[in-house]
Formats: C-alpha cells, sequence, structure tokens
C-alpha cells in the first residue's frame, strides 16, 4: 500500500507565544485549522538563551528571536511590545511574511483582510502592519453606517480595559479587588493606582488617542473629524464603545441602519436589549456586541463592546495569514481555507 501524501502546510512563526495576544494567536490557529506543518516560538527578552513554559501539560522551548531565526518559517506573528519588534524588524534577514500585531509604525500602509463583499489583493512584501483593534472597529462602524448615509464626524468614548497592559496588570487587578475585599493594603506596582472598581485617566491616554485617530483616517483613505475620550477603567477584557456619528443628511430611521449591522454578521452581533450585556460578556468573542443605538436628526448614536486580543487582534491576523497563503500560492487551490 501506498501511504497517502503528507498533507499541505509550512512552518509558521509565533513570537512571543505567552503575552495575552500571542496565546490568543495560537488559539484563533487551532480553532480555523490553519495548515502549519510546525509552529516556532520566539521570545524577545534580553536574556540570550531560551525559555522554557508549560502549555497543555508539555513543556515548550521558546528561542531567543535572533535577526536571522525566521528562516525557516513562512509567516510569523509578531505579538511582543512596539519598541523590541521595531528594533528586530531594522535587523531581520529572513524573507518571512512578518505580521505585526505590536503596533509598530514606520511609514508602511496598514492592511486588513478583504471581506467577500469587497475582494481586494494584499500588498507585496514581506511586512503586513495591522491596525489599532479600536481603530479597526471603528472603521467597521463607520463603514457600516456610510451604507444607508454619510458620515461627516465621529465622537467616540471608549473605556479601555486592563488586559492591554498585559497578564500581570490583569493579576494586580485581581489583587487590588480582593485587597479591598479584605481591608488589605492594595498593591500597585503594575498599574500605579486603583484601577479595581475605578476609572481613570492614564498618561498614555493623548498616545492612544492619536494612535487611534491615525489608524481611523489610515483604514477609511480619508481624514475624519474625529474626537476621542477614553479612559482606563477596572474591567479585565473588551473595550467598551459608545460611538457618535453625525451625518451629512437626515439620519434614516433606526431599523434601516440596524438592517446594516445584522447583515454583517462575520462583523456584529446584535444583542437582545433586555439582557445586560458588556465588555465581560465580549471576552473571546470574534464578533463585535451592538447593545444599543439610535437615529436622531443627523446622528446615529451606538453602544459597542469589543473583545481587542480577538476580532481586531488575533483573528484579523490569522485571516491575514490565510489570504496571504491563497495568493501567494502557498498551499495549491483556493478551496484550502474554503
Amino acid at each position: 500500500m501506498t501511504k497517502p501524501p503528507p498533507a499541505p502546510g509550512f512552518s509558521v512563526a509565533l513570537v512571543e507565544p505567552t503575552t495575552l495576544l500571542g496565546r490568543d494567536v495560537r488559539a484563533v490557529l487551532k480553532e480555523r485549522a490553519f495548515p502549519a506543518s510546525k509552529i516556532h516560538l520566539f521570545h524577545q527578552k534580553p536574556q540570550p538563551g531560551g525559555i522554557l513554559t508549560e502549555e497543555d501539560d508539555e513543556v515548550e522551548f521558546i528561542a531567543p528571536l535572533t535577526k536571522d531565526a525566521l528562516e525557516t518559517c513562512r509567516i510569523a506573528f509578531l505579538c511582543g511590545g512596539a519598541d523590541e519588534t521595531a528594533r528586530f524588524l531594522r535587523a531581520r534577514t529572513d524573507g518571512a511574511l512578518a505580521i505585526d500585531l505590536s503596533g509598530v509604525r514606520n511609514g508602511q500602509p496598514l492592511v486588513v483582510p478583504s471581506e467577500d463583499s469587497d475582494p481586494r489583493p494584499l500588498p507585496p512584501g514581506s511586512l503586513f502592519l495591522t491596525p489599532h483593534p479600536v481603530a479597526f472597529v471603528l472603521a467597521e462602524i463607520v463603514r457600516t453606517v456610510e451604507s444607508v448615509a454619510p458620515v461627516v464626524g465621529v465622537t467616540a468614548a471608549v473605556d479601555r480595559p486592563v488586559s492591554e497592559l498585559g497578564k500581570a496588570a490583569l493579576d494586580e487587578l485581581f489583587q487590588q479587588a480582593l485587597a479591598l475585599a479584605t481591608f488589605r493594603p492594595m498593591p500597585k506596582e503594575t498599574l500605579g493606582t486603583q484601577v479595581a472598581f475605578n476609572s481613570h485617566v492614564p498618561a498614555d491616554s493623548s498616545a492612544f488617542e492619536a494612535r487611534v485617530a491615525e489608524d481611523l483616517a489610515g483604514l477609511l483613505a480619508r481624514e475624519i473629524p474625529l474626537t476621542i475620550l477614553s479612559v482606563r477603567a477596572g474591567v479585565f477584557h473588551g473595550h467598551l464603545l459608545r460611538v457618535e456619528l453625525r451625518l451629512g443628511a437626515n439620519a434614516p430611521p433606526w431599523g434601516d441602519v440596524l438592517a446594516r449591522f445584522v447583515e454583517q454578521k462575520h462583523a456584529f452581533e446584535i444583542v437582545d436589549p433586555e439582557n445586560l450585556s458588556g465588555p465581560v460578556e465580549s471576552a473571546g468573542r470574534d464578533e463585535t456586541l451592538l447593545l444599543r443605538g439610535e437615529t436622531e436628526g443627523r446622528r446615529v448614536t451606538l453602544t459597542f463592546a469589543a473583545d481587542h486580543l480577538r476580532r481586531g487582534g488575533a483573528l484579523l491576523a490569522v485571516r491575514l495569514a490565510e489570504q496571504a497563503a491563497r495568493e501567494r500560492g502557498w498551499l495549491g487551490p483556493p478551496s484550502v481555507f474554503a
């Protein structure tokens, strides 16, 4: 008997697999059955040697990310910090397609996967920069409303979760809640202040708001008047967005706007208004939750909850990898990802 031919696939790299984003990328690769023949793990820590870690009761080796570390890989997901990633990108000598989720900005345009309703080929090259997750969701919201009325301005109030700061911040938030409940001293080494049961304006708020505005303009391919009001909220995962869209004409009935969001089932899920939902319910979800909406005069007001680690993060990156694999002929016929 002859053996069946090996399944198609190629080596993939995952940089900083133990970060929250790295864990979600790995989970999405598995959920979508991405045909990686092997996943190589790399870290960007200053130590020169490798790191042993445990995943699903198995010990794994995470190698240091050197300038030539990706030479045997076809695609690499970069899930570390922006500064370290920028230094690596300047020194790299490989030809792998690097999909960067760290927030590096070097003048290249942002890249997002094509939708079935708007098929667009990906650009050539060996580096894809992905947008800020909040900008990605805002762009989807603007495009959906613009299918029924022109949008001429946006105001967005954004509650930012502690998971933006990584696992250490999540652990400290949990310990803060315990300390408050048991009248013990509150740990603040990572968060710098009380975040549990609280909201505050962190020092990076202006930079966050500027980055979202810059990325939204890039995604829409035009400047749009945008005001962002952001705070850090005492929640673990998920952004809460209250958005007002100013229109260039009278707003259509709310039912017409809602119908457009219903059509985008891959992007949005409509929440029953009788249910109390928010960032907690959005955690781990690929869709952005539409919690509330109404139209009045020349404006549409909407409330959403979105898990930044999923739709605008890990899922976006893996969808880019799938589209690149199809377009560049790495896995044979397009039916591989049907």
